[in-house]
C-alpha cells in the first residue's frame, strides 16, 4: 500500500477522533459550535454516550463513552505505526481475539457488579482491541489490493 493511502487511512482517523473531541476545541477557536448537535446525533449512532462513561475535563466531555475513545485512538495510534513501520505479513487471528479478552473481562466484571466501572480500564482495555483491529483491518485492505493488483495484471 503506497505511503499516501496509509497517510490517508491515519487522516480519516484523525478526522475522526477531532469530531467526537469537538466539545474540547469550541471553547477556544469557537468555530465549530454549529457542528456540535450534527456531531452528537452522529456520534450517538456508533456509542451509548451515557455522561457517567464519557472523560470529562472541566464541563467539557468527549461525544464517546471512555471504551470507543480507547478504541479509537488505539486505530490511530496503529496507523501512526504503519506510516513509519512496514507491515508485509498477516496476524493470526487469535492475536485480535487475545486484545479482546481485557475488554470482555472488564465489561463481564463491570456487568455483573464485580467492580465498579473505571473510564481509565475501559478506555486502556478500548486501547488495545481499537490498535489490534485496526492492524487487521490494514491487513485485509493489503489483500484487497493485492487481489485487485492480480485482476488488473491478468
Amino acid at each position: 500500500m503506497s505511503g499516501k493511502l496509509k497517510f490517508l487511512l491515519s487522516f480519516l482517523i484523525f478526522l475522526w477522533i477531532a469530531g467526537f473531541m469537538i466539545e474540547f476545541v469550541i471553547p477556544y477557536f469557537g468555530f465549530g459550535a454549529f457542528l456540535f448537535p450534527f456531531l452528537k446525533n452522529f456520534y450517538g449512532n456508533v456509542c451509548h454516550q451515557q455522561p457517567e462513561k464519557t472523560i470529562a475535563i472541566s464541563s467539557h466531555s468527549m461525544l464517546v463513552c471512555a471504551r470507543c475513545g480507547g478504541i479509537y485512538f488505539g486505530a490511530f495510534l496503529s496507523s501512526l505505526i504503519i506510516l513509519v513501520a512496514k507491515f508485509q505479513k498477516s496476524l493470526p487471528t487469535k492475536y485480535f481475539f487475545i486484545a479482546g479478552v481485557p475488554m470482555l473481562a472488564d465489561v463481564l466484571l463491570y456487568s455483573f457488579g464485580v467492580y465498579s466501572y473505571s473510564k481509565t480500564v475501559a478506555f486502556l482495555t478500548g486501547l488495545l482491541l481499537g490498535s489490534a483491529a485496526f492492524l487487521y483491518f490494514y491487513d485485509a485492505l493489503l489483500i484487497l489490493f493485492r487481489e485487485k493488483e492480480k485482476k488488473e495484471v491478468k
